[in-house]
């Protein structure tokens, strides 16, 4: 099964292209993909955000390069990140991801760490996940958070559901969201999700607004649509909204190009 890749993922969702590794393409084993982004927020401000995912892929094992530059009121910093997926057997595979950022901004994490495990069952149609991640902010902040969850495909659908646990310190603070996602994957054609996610969401942990708000709860929407173009090459529109308690509202696009070669 060849995984849909989200690029929103370093944007701060822990939900990916969900799937085992394709045979890859000996003639073009590596993807690019750039999304540029602008939210506006309500009562004023702007955020804006550039993202660049390099992937690579070779028998049972995808390599992920991810570069993330963001600006907003509160400052401006970079995150750098790498991954990969790989598969141990026929219905067992992993996910892994380490990453940081030297900015110092209270929005982008020191050092983040994420694993996650997927197992097959049901005639390879529904896969089960759990997954971990831990994150360090500046100012003592951090947040762990726990995961599980399922995805069913139907082709060309994909349906995923996941539960998040997380503990914010200081404090001790336990909460917890939820996640929905369907996608369709028509590979070399369209591909398309809308993800709902509601609850404190501390697992999108470059897109909140600053850590103390993982204990507010909230909700988030967004849609991707990613269209071949060529056979190579293609083009990605993204929208996104969210709220937060009573008061923060915000609204997103972003838009985007990718390349294989």
């Amino acid at each position: 099964m060849k995984p849909l890749l989200l690029i929103a993922m370093i944007a701060g969702s822990a939900v990916r292209g969900i799937g085992q590794v394709s045979s890859p393409d000996a003639a073009h084993p590596f993807a690019a993909d750039l999304l540029l982004g602008a939210s506006t927020i309500r009562g004023g401000g702007t955020w804006r955000s550039a993202d660049l995912v390099v992937t690579h892929t070779v028998p049972h094992t995808v390599g992920y390069l991810f570069l993330h530059r963001s600006t907003r009121p509160e400052g401006s910093g970079g995150y750098l990140g790498i991954a990969a997926t790989h598969d141990w057997t026929s219905r067992f595979f992993t996910y892994a991801a380490a990453g940081g950022s030297p900015s110092h901004v209270s929005f982008l994490p020191a050092n983040r760490f994420d694993v996650e495990a997927d197992w097959k069952a049901i005639q390879t149609r529904l896969v089960l996940a759990v997954g971990a991640t831990t994150a360090r902010y500046s100012e003592h902040r951090r947040d762990d958070v726990f995961s599980a969850g399922l995805t069913y495909y139907y082709a060309p659908l994909i349906i995923t559901y996941r539960f998040f646990r997380n503990t914010s310190a200081p404090g001790a603070v336990r909460s917890q969201a939820q996640l929905a996602q369907v996608a369709m994957e028509r590979s070399g054609n369209l591909s398309a999700y809308l993800r709902r996610s509601w609850g404190v969401e501390a697992y999108q942990l470059t897109n909140i607004v600053i850590p103390q708000n993982v204990r507010v709860s909230g909700n988030t929407t967004t849609a991707l649509v990613r269209k071949w173009t060529t056979s190579r090459a293609g083009l990605d529109a993204e929208i996104e909204r969210q709220a937060k308690g009573s008061d923060f509202r915000r609204l997103g696009v972003r838009l985007g190009v990718f390349y294989t070669f």
